[in-house]
């Protein structure tokens, strides 16, 4: 423990020199700092937001260097090559005009919505408790969703957001899909990104199935069944299946903390991570005109 504390010491002490010693180094003659910071103080005609905004960024790149660096990076990003590649419209120089058909927002629509799920979702999550008890009643789950509905304020209007948004983004989700087929816009070159836009739908409504289950009331308790009936008639590896959705071969207080743990924690990641490579593979290759 000790060596490690004194390597970990001596790397921030060796940082902090070559910040210094940058940072000390000769002025480029080329970047008038202090004229900068004379023209600030001498001019009249700004106001006090501009000439505030230019004293503190002259301040502060008299000290820190900050034009020096803003060059040196940019001139790195560029001799790496490591620019952004063209997207489909820019290198081909195509109109976007398929960009404005109604059935060709689905894509935007379906990320704006999980967006506002995010968002909703993030403060339902703060009040609810995870945890139910079928002998229990109201169980912790049920009773946080009442204390959201009834007492929290505007805890009705946010969870009922949450609700709809969810609805919305399925519904979405699914007649994207439709149009992708039907424009024949799963072809190739595009043959990965239809399959990702698959598995996206698929976790989509796994995200609503798990949210669904959450207030751990009677439908809640009856889509949970179906459910766990249907993850145990999984062929050959059923119990190993239940288990691992719904934390057994049969319902119980340990079903509600399965579902929000993959609720709130899994599923994100995986619909986030999903939906980063599905953008960037659309603004590479740019959305398929319909054949």
């Amino acid at each position: 423990m000790m060596n490690t504390m004194f390597w970990v010491l001596w790397t921030f002490i060796a940082i902090v020199c070559v910040l210094v010693a940058l940072t000390l180094r000769k002025e480029n003659d080329q970047t008038p700092r202090r004229e900068i910071l004379r023209a600030v103080e001498s001019s009249g005609k700004m106001g006090v937001a501009e000439r505030s905004f230019l004293w503190v960024f002259s301040w502060l790149d008299t000290r820190f260097r900050l034009q020096d660096y803003w060059a040196m990076s940019r001139d790195t990003f560029y001799t790496m090559h490591r620019q952004l590649p063209l997207t489909h419209a820019e290198k081909y120089k195509l109109k976007i005009i398929w960009y404005w058909y109604p059935l060709y927002c689905l894509g935007g629509i379906s990320f704006l919505a999980f967006i506002i799920l995010v968002i909703t979702g993030t403060v339902l999550g703060i009040y609810y408790v995870p945890g139910g008890n079928l002998e229990l009643d109201p169980t912790p789950a049920y009773a946080s969703m009442e204390f959201i509905m009834l007492e929290l304020p505007f805890g009705y209007i946010i969870r009922s957001i949450h609700h709809w948004a969810t609805h919305f983004m399925v519904a979405s989700v699914f007649l994207h899909m439709c149009r992708v087929y039907f424009t024949g816009a799963y072809r190739n070159p595009r043959e990965l990104n239809w399959l990702i836009g698959v598995g996206l739908m698929f976790f989509t409504i796994f995200f609503g199935y798990s949210g669904y289950l959450l207030p751990w009331d009677a439908l809640a308790f009856g889509a949970a069944t179906i459910g766990i009936n249907m993850a145990a008639a999984t062929p050959l590896v059923g119990p190993q299946v239940a288990t691992l959705m719904f934390g057994g071969t049969s319902l119980s207080g340990a079903t509600v903390t399965r579902m929000y743990f993959i609720h709130v924690f899994i599923l994100p990641v995986i619909v986030t991570a999903l939906i980063i490579v599905h953008l960037f593979i659309v603004w590479v290759q740019g959305i398929a005109e319909p054949h």
